[in-house]
């Protein structure tokens, strides 16, 4: 069994700090270092696959997401095999990034190459004994589960997972694990940038660190520094608050229910069960999110659904640009009201209601169930902002929108325009009108209604 302490000092290798040291000593099989920029996180992987090559018949990958990525690992190893350890002669080794050609085979039959996650098709092959998935917030969780994860079970294999973070995405999720008594296979860590203490020896108040705090925005600074999972830069809903907002939610068929469609095949098709009080409380009960299936199937699924005791839908909203999803659905369930409401007009409507009010509770509640509106609502955002760009486009970042979209069309059309139904006895029986037109001024209604025109 190779000696970590001596095989460092050969390569000349000394831990920066405590923190890494904490990463080395650790036996668990999957390894989660979240990490700020500079702490290290590459140099500190190399090292640990350093110390695995030395096992006599085994096979190992360094999986970048494009097959650049995986580079700086493999540098650090190569140079540490081939120069430190003076082991040039004694293995047969390849570095050529261009031709997707970085990979060392050593005496023993033991293999370390670099993969690439952005071709799947390499992916898949023999077991694995061990991986590091180099920056692994800018991969897809498909990497893991699919492809690296069942070439690692063959054989027990274990992984590293180095990144700095990238918002709320699967990398905090497998963070979380390793902070989990549950899971003791993982340990996860968060290494902020100035537990480097050879490059900021200030730590927390190293100069440098200061005046990096000074110049980037909170989020960047968090994110990339801290190495903390922030919120999303842009994020459009910044009221939303799973503290307030997520509760547990029982159906009530002495309110209003109504159904919020928006449209997709690739994208989920998605129905939101929504249930407005006489107070014009919102309560987003239940959510049906589902890929692949027609509009025709989505109908009939609905249809056919269990619903609680005492069950009635009193109006149907939806998307204004599925004329034909709503055709469709007509002939299943009845037909969609699909009026237009602008963009930042059913923006601001739902924040009205995310809003807390003076008696410290919001006006719009979302299930515990509903797992894929919460994570959206969360990480709704606009557009990235190209660097000089002065006059931004109004919108959102096209990408997992399609649940807060339906809640979208449902409180611009419900609130704004009023919008009828198919059910139009029973919705128009409904008690409607004081409260949600108290909840805007006079003068905001008139503004609102005149957009609505444009």
């Amino acid at each position: 069994m190779i000696n970590q302490q001596v095989l460092f000092e050969q390569v000349d290798y000394k831990p920066h700090s405590e923190a890494q040291w904490a990463f080395h000593r650790s036996n668990a099989r999957f390894k989660i270092p979240c990490c700020g920029r500079r702490f290290g996180k590459t140099t500190m992987a190399a090292r640990y696959l350093l110390e695995k090559v030395f096992t006599p018949d085994a096979y190992f990958w360094i999986v970048g997401p494009k097959y650049k990525g995986g580079e700086k690992e493999f540098r650090v190893l190569y140079r540490d095999v081939m120069m430190k350890l003076g082991m040039k002669s004694k293995v047969k080794a390849s570095y050529n990034v261009k031709q997707g050609d970085m990979r060392i085979e050593f005496p023993w039959n033991t293999i370390v190459e670099v993969v690439s996650a952005d071709n799947k098709d390499s992916l898949v092959g023999e077991g694995l004994d061990g991986a590091i998935i180099s920056e692994a917030a800018l991969q897809t969780p498909d990497i893991w589960e699919m492809y690296i994860q069942p070439a690692l079970s063959d054989k027990r294999g274990w992984a590293v997972f180095p990144s700095t973070p990238r918002g709320h995405n699967w990398y905090e999720g497998l963070w979380q694990l390793g902070q989990d008594v549950r899971f003791p296979e993982y340990e996860s860590w968060r290494f902020p940038t100035w537990e480097n203490l050879v490059r900021y020896p200030g730590g927390r108040n190293d100069p440098e660190i200061l005046n990096i705090e000074r110049v980037a925005s909170k989020h960047h600074f968090l994110q990339e520094y801290a190495a903390e999972f922030t919120t999303i830069e842009g994020k459009i809903y910044d009221e939303f608050n799973p503290m307030y907002h997520v509760v547990d939610i029982d159906y009530n068929p002495g309110f209003r229910n109504y159904w919020a469609f928006d449209y997709g095949y690739a994208a989920p098709f998605v129905c939101l069960d929504i249930m407005v009080d006489p107070s014009d409380n919102v309560y987003v009960w239940r959510e049906y999110q589902v890929q692949h299936k027609s509009t025709w199937e989505h109908g009939l699924a609905l249809k056919d659904r269990h619903n609680p005791d005492g069950f009635h839908i009193d109006g149907l909203h939806g998307d204004p640009r599925g004329a034909d999803e709503s055709a469709t659905l007509a002939l299943i369930i009845g037909n969609v009201f699909r009026e237009d409401v602008p963009w930042t007009t059913g923006i601001e409507c739902v924040k009205r209601w995310l809003k807390l009010q003076p008696d410290g509770k919001p006006k719009l509640f979302i299930d515990k169930s509903c797992t894929n509106l919460i994570r959206q609502m969360d990480r709704l955002r606009t557009p990235d902002v190209k660097a000089g760009e002065k006059n931004p486009k109004e919108g959102q970042h096209d990408y997992d929108d399609h649940g807060p979209d339906a809640l979208r069309y449902f409180m611009g059309q419900y609130f704004v325009l009023g919008g009828n139904s198919h059910l139009a006895d029973v919705y128009d029986s409904a008690p409607r009108g004081t409260e949600a037109d108290s909840f805007f001024t006079l003068q905001e209604q008139t503004i609102l209604q005149e957009q609505v025109t444009w």
